[in-house]
């Protein structure tokens, strides 16, 4: 019951926030006569009126002009008992249940301990632009945390809630674990397997971290965003913003979304390890179930014994590497769209037997 309690509190807040920004929406409407309309058809990132400039990342000379901005706000303690930074533009009232409102919504997302580090920038969308650039109504910095969002809904079909669940999509994902993807260009571990990130990425059709234009639609990290902002919404039953600045392949299904979730709640952190012991020659059929990294280890017991490792994968190169005498060897490769990899240790001299370590993903 408390949970309810406070899950309905947070979506009331939600309700309220357009009438408390109202009269400041106005305002800031006003102010800008001639400004040209941001294109409705983007939800967060970048309008794609203009093919020269494009971003969704906050530079470092605007992360030090946001230190020094006019702002208000702080640590806020939201209804989960959780600290969150919220710093709202002095054009807005400074009206504690306006800072309140975000900062719940925030708390309201599916989320870690990364929302911790987060620094939240709710701006009219004018100043959001003098942060993020000309034509964009969001950006985040990785490396500070930083998201400045807009305080009012861009167009009747995408809400402010919706651009702020996408800017938190990336947040999320920087401090997530992809070894040996970035995950803020790829997406988080489960996720981006099943949307099969990498395999795509060789075959050029996916173009990670490329914010330019057309690529910026098929790059999987702002299709990740998207994803997480689906997911929000449909969790918190809000009004869900039209799919279109990214491309409909990752236009995520009901296991795209279950995964997604998976990554957030029980995120992926290090490989899995077996170890295996034999004699003589053997091959291993090694499940791969996730994009990453294999690591497989030979050594060999007893002094004049020697085995050779090797590891093959569809579609790539065999690798073959021998032990010296009673000593031991290693092979690496990358795990892309392969489920699993033959491993086979044979035995080249000697009489004793092996122990072979595999580390997955």
């Amino acid at each position: 019951m408390q949970a309810l309690t406070k899950r309905a509190a947070i979506l009331s807040a939600v309700a309220l926030t357009a009438a408390v920004l109202a009269q400041s929406t106005a305002a800031v409407t006003a102010a800008a006569p001639g400004t040209s309309a941001p294109d409705r058809s983007s939800v967060a990132g970048l309008a794609f009126a203009s093919s020269k400039y494009l971003t969704t990342t906050l530079t470092p000379k605007a992360e030090a002009r946001l230190d020094a901005a006019a702002v208000w706000g702080g640590p806020f303690t939201a209804p989960t008992g959780e600290t969150v930074n919220v710093f709202l533009s002095d054009t807005y009232p400074q009206n504690p249940a306006t800072a309140q409102h975000w900062v719940d919504f925030i708390a309201s997302l599916a989320h870690g301990r990364e929302i911790a580090q987060v620094q939240a920038y709710i701006l009219p969308l004018r100043e959001v632009q003098t942060y993020c650039g000309r034509q964009a109504l969001a950006c985040y910095s990785p490396g500070r945390g930083m998201l400045v969002t807009p305080g009012e809904n861009p167009s009747p079909d995408a809400s402010a809630e919706g651009i702020l669940a996408h800017e938190y999509g990336h947040h999320l994902a920087s401090s997530r674990n992809n070894t040996p993807f970035s995950a803020v260009d790829y997406g988080t571990k489960r996720w981006a397997t099943y949307l099969q990130v990498c395999a795509r990425t060789v075959k050029g059709e996916f173009f990670p971290g490329d914010e330019t234009v057309p690529n910026y639609r098929l790059n999987p990290g702002e299709g990740f965003a998207e994803a997480y902002r689906v997911l929000n919404e449909r969790r918190l039953g809000l009004m869900e913003s039209s799919w279109s600045i990214v491309s409909t392949a990752f236009q995520p299904d009901a296991t795209a979304l279950a995964l997604l979730e998976q990554d957030i709640v029980q995120p992926w952190t290090a490989p899995t390890t077996r170890v295996l012991r034999g004699k003589n020659t053997r091959t291993y059929t090694i499940a791969t179930p996730l994009d990453g990294t294999l690591v497989a280890r030979a050594a060999a017991s007893g002094k004049k014994t020697r085995y050779r490792l090797d590891v093959a994968q569809t579609g790539s190169a065999t690798s073959r590497k021998t032990t010296a005498a009673g000593g031991s060897v290693a092979t690496r490769a990358t795990i892309c769209g392969q489920r699993s990899v033959r491993v086979k240790v044979t035995r080249t001299s000697g009489t004793g037997g092996y122990t072979l370590t595999v580390s997955t993903a």
